[in-house]
């Protein structure tokens, strides 16, 4: 068999990987070394899931071809690496970012899929439902102050903060971003990526936006106190700031910025609100399964929230639906998935809880209670009532 033979194997079998991942929809592909063949993984809809392995004689030509196209250095397999390519793929140009890190039978790599059709959403579309749609708009609708998009990883805070972006465009504003990496691509606005090795990070490159008369600046994470620092700053001098936060609540968002240095009184006067969420998968519509909603909730009252579960069999008022399979959904039961949303605006009764010392993430939870405020409970309970989603996702999420 010829070295050339060999090549187009090699290229056939990345371009089939690359494909079924884009048109499963997955976020993430992982290729983990084993003695005897590489192990293949897809993130789907948030859950990791196996495919069909890649036998031993392509492991090395497969990983070697993938760092190649990512522009890493294929002699160095000691130290973890990053690089990054884009391919066609269906009619559709489709980045990715890659990552290797050594191993005990070579390297593991990660390739995360960049874009997609989940970054083209409108607010409406997130799924945070009228009301906290309005209470959104309303926070954007303001000319300065930060926003903020809390979550954790893999929660949809780039897509939400491009829904933003995107109910903000046409405002004869000047809007300017700062990401790590560039997502999705706008035309008229000023989007730039950071690039430490170059000393162009979120820090800097913040300080030389400001300098670059915006009206709008979306920073696509804060890191470290040095840019929460900047950038409340701007949000105080006049500018509207959009940024995102690994936190798991609204709650603990507030809370994370006071422990992370900022003062309080900064944090109180330049917070415009914060949006915290999750994302649930939705039931596939073609084998959705009904279900009495009080045997629906014995299956999962066992395993799940005891709390949760009570609450939603309080309201339960009939049929609920479970997962079935298919091959639409790939034997899952679900099909997509949709955000969970807690928005809590800051208003005078918050900005005076976040000024007291004394106040804890259970305070800021017991307040939006208090206000008749969305939670990730009460917005999951509303989707298990309108068949979207199912108890046990619902559990696995809140």
């Amino acid at each position: 068999m010829s070295a050339e033979i060999d090549d187009k194997r090699v290229q056939h079998v990345v371009v089939q990987l690359l494909s079924r991942a884009h048109k499963e929809g997955a976020s993430d592909i992982h290729l983990l070394p084993q003695a005897a063949h590489l192990k293949v993984y897809f993130r789907v809809e948030g859950i990791i899931q196996e495919r069909p392995q890649v036998h031993a004689a392509f492991m090395a030509p497969v990983l070697n071809l993938l760092k190649v196209q990512g522009g890493m250095d294929i002699s160095e397999r000691r130290r973890a690496q990053d690089g990054a390519f884009s391919v066609r793929l269906s009619d559709e140009q489709v980045r990715f970012r890659i990552s290797t890190l050594p191993t005990q039978y070579g390297e593991k790599m990660v390739l995360r899929v960049l874009g997609g059709e989940a970054l083209a959403r409108t607010v409406e579309q997130l799924g945070m439902g009228r009301q906290n749609s309005e209470r959104v708009r309303g926070l954007l609708s303001r000319p300065s102050g930060i926003l903020l998009v809390g979550g954790p990883t893999g929660s949809g805070k780039t897509s939400t903060l491009y829904a933003l972006l995107r109910e903000l465009m046409g405002h004869d504003l000047s809007i300017v971003t700062l990401e790590d990496p560039i997502e999705y691509h706008f035309a008229g606005i000023a989007q730039s990526q950071t690039n430490p090795q170059a000393g162009h990070d979120f820090a800097g490159g913040l300080r030389a936006i400001l300098r670059q008369d915006p009206d709008i600046i979306m920073v696509g994470e804060i890191r470290d106190i040095e840019t929460a620092r900047i950038a409340f700053k701007a949000a105080l001098t006049g500018h509207l700031v959009l940024s995102s936060l690994h936190t798991s609540s609204a709650a603990e968002t507030v809370v994370r910025l006071v422990d992370m240095g900022l003062e309080r009184y900064v944090v109180a006067s330049a917070l415009r609100g914060i949006l915290a969420q999750r994302l649930v998968r939705l039931l596939c519509l073609h084998c959705r399964v009904t279900s009495s909603a009080d045997s629906a909730l014995k299956e999962s009252a066992a395993a799940g929230n005891r709390q949760l579960v009570s609450t939603l069999r309080a309201s339960a008022d009939g049929t609920f639906f479970t997962a079935g399979g298919c091959k639409s959904c790939h034997g899952t039961g679900y099909s997509q998935r949709t955000g969970l949303f807690e928005v809590l605006p800051n208003d005078d009764g918050l900005s005076r809880l976040i000024r007291n010392e004394a106040a804890s993430q259970q305070d800021y939870a017991k307040y939006m209670v208090q206000h008749h405020l969305t939670t990730f409970q009460t917005a999951g309970i509303q989707k298990v009532r309108e068949g979207v989603t199912t108890v046990e996702e619902l559990l696995r999420v809140v």
